[in-house]
Formats: C-alpha cells, sequence, structure tokens
C-alpha cells in the first residue's frame, strides 16, 4: 500500500503507537539491537516523528550508527511494515524523539490471514458500548451507524456518535446476500473526523468466536476475487 494512501485512510495518525526495530553498531564495535513501542508525534508525507519516555538509562546512549530501521504498524489484525532511514535522534529532558523517513510504501506481514473488503454505501450496523477494552457492562448505550469495511481481524464504519480509542463494542450487521445477522465485539482502535459531524470508528475484532471470523474470512475472500 502506498504512504499516500495509508495517510489518506488515517491508517498513521498522531498519538497512536507503532513498532520500530533497530539494528546497528555500538561504540565497543557489538552489534545493536532494539525493538520497542514508540508513540507518534508528528506524521507528514515526507517524514514521521516518534517519541517514548526514558523509564531509566537511554537505550541509545551505546548506539555508534544505525544499519536500518523497521517501522510497522497493526490495523485490524493486520501488520504493515516497512523500512526506513534515522534523520535524527535526540533528547528532550526525559523523552527520546527520532525523526524517520517516511516510508514510499507499506507491505503486508506475509503470515496475514484476512482479505479485506470495501461495502455497499449505507451498510447499516447497530452498536452497544459494552466496556473499556474489555466487556464489563451487562446492559451497554446503543448507536448506530454505517460500515466501510470488512475483515476477519475487524471492520470501520461511519457514526454521528462520538467515540473514542479502547471502548469495547458489540456489534450486529447484515451482509449483502447473507441472511443470517453477525454479531461479533471488538476494540475501538482509532477514530478520526469522517465528516462535519461524523466519525469514522475503526474497530479490531476481540472474543469473537472463531467459527464466525472464518465465515466473515470466507465472505470476504470470495467478494474479493
Amino acid at each position: 500500500m502506498k504512504w499516500n494512501d495509508v495517510l489518506k485512510q488515517d491508517m498513521v495518525i498522531p498519538e497512536t503507537d507503532c513498532q520500530l526495530i533497530i539494528v546497528g553498531e555500538t561504540k565497543e564495535g557489538g552489534p545493536f539491537c532494539y525493538e520497542d513501542s514508540f508513540r507518534i508525534e508528528k506524521v507528514t508525507e515526507t517524514q514521521l516523528t516518534v517519541g517514548f519516555d526514558i523509564r531509566a538509562q537511554n537505550p541509545f546512549d551505546r548506539l555508534e550508527h544505525v544499519t536500518f530501521v523497521e517501522y510497522s504498524f497493526r490495523e485490524r489484525g493486520v501488520q504493515f511494515y516497512s523500512f526506513v532511514q534515522l534523520l535524527n535522534l535526540e533528547t528532550r529532558k526525559n523523552k527520546c524523539i527520532l525523526t524517520l523517513t517516511a516510508p514510499d510504501e507499506m507491505h503486508l506481514f506475509q503470515n496475514r490471514r484476512y482479505s479485506r473488503i470495501t461495502l455497499p454505501a449505507k451498510t447499516p450496523v447497530m452498536c452497544k458500548i459494552v466496556g473499556i477494552r474489555t466487556n464489563s457492562a451487562k446492559h451497554g448505550i446503543a448507536f448506530s451507524g454505517n460500515m466501510l469495511d470488512l475483515c476477519a481481524g475487524g471492520m470501520a464504519f461511519v457514526t454521528n456518535s462520538r467515540m473514542f480509542k479502547s471502548l469495547f463494542l458489540e456489534a450486529s450487521f447484515h451482509l449483502p446476500d447473507i441472511e443470517e445477522k453477525f454479531s461479533v465485539s471488538g476494540e475501538v482502535i482509532r477514530v478520526t473526523p469522517y465528516s462535519i459531524d461524523s466519525y469514522r470508528v475503526a474497530v479490531e475484532f476481540r472474543d469473537t468466536p472463531k467459527e464466525l471470523l472464518q465465515c466473515i474470512d470466507e465472505y470476504c475472500v470470495n467478494r474479493g476475487n
């Protein structure tokens, strides 16, 4: 997927997490390998700025030079990755800031399981807010929306109800040419403005039976061919 398309779909936005694998050489001449989650500070068509809080010792104190950096993120069960270049590394108080080149293209991890499809306009979905990060309420707050896309890892929909990350939802919907109703559960992983009074909500499925996810996957594969 081209980087510009990633940005257009709001798959990478500030204040979300990403993963970096940094490989290089230490000042002593040994191998330097570091992997951790970073917070995206700023993103443009040409650069990424990410950071993390230094808990004890700065892991980059012993770094002499960088050989390569892999940048990755997950989107509804699918991992996207690409190699980028480190442009600058600086420490601000107890925070480490890295400036990276933006990738030209994001690749899908080879072991990805799910095929994603775009759904017809006005494919309704009924949702209930039943908790935060996990199901913790017997009776949820109901709202409605229209689905945008679907895969066995998750879905995206548009709603006029304001959402935020980490809300846990129960959702039910009908798919074109399928009589039975699908009922799934999942966590909100991203919310972005869609229009003046609506929001695009990305949900990653959780606590949903494998048989149901397999049925969704088969539907998406058949529709995608």
